[in-house]
């Protein structure tokens, strides 16, 4: 995989070269992206404040309202059929795995209490392949997704696990820079 540098307005308004990001393939599809830029990403330890009580409480109300809100860049990047199938057909699996995890924990967990241990251990083996395979499914997701990052100047897009071919489409007089 490798990564490219574009202008921000080449990406926001989608005038890159019709070539997907994840498979180099030419193409004439697009995929919208929102990312949250800024604001952080919760409230880290402040919700610690919580086992405070009613003044603690109040504190992380204080602390949730003082923090800015995160701005959202929305993307258009050339993705192609196959591979929003592939990425659509990965999240798809993660989310039937993780429930399927879920439940069979559940039932799993209500056999020991009705005594049946030998139910109880067939479910417990069939929840650790569903994890398993829950596992697998969110590092297709992984896989599948491209990143994007805004540098602090705000007019530069980074997109991560790109296509070489694509990053080459962008520079054609440019090596692609890979990395593992």
């Amino acid at each position: 995989m490798a990564q490219a540098t574009v202008f921000v307005d080449e990406a926001v308004t989608g005038m890159l070269p019709a070539v997907c990001v994840k498979d180099g393939v030419p193409t004439v599809d697009t995929l919208t992206l929102r990312t949250q830029i800024g604001g952080g990403n919760g409230l880290g330890i402040a919700w610690l404040l919580l086992l405070a009580g009613p003044l603690g409480w109040l504190g992380l109300l204080v602390v949730a309202a003082s923090r800015r809100a995160a701005d959202t860049l929305t993307v258009q990047l050339p993705f192609s059929q196959a591979a929003y199938e592939r990425f659509r057909r990965a999240k798809r699996q993660g989310w039937t795995f993780g429930l399927a995890t879920i439940v069979l924990l559940i039932v799993a967990l209500v056999a020991v209490g009705h005594h049946q241990s030998l139910l109880a251990g067939a479910l417990g083996a069939a929840c650790c392949v569903a994890v398993v395979q829950w596992v697998r499914s969110l590092v297709r997701v992984r896989a599948a997704s491209v990143i994007v990052e805004l540098d602090a100047s705000r007019r530069w897009v980074t997109l991560l696990r790109v296509h070489p071919t694509f990053v080459q489409s962008l520079h054609p007089n440019r090596q692609a820079s890979t990395f593992v």
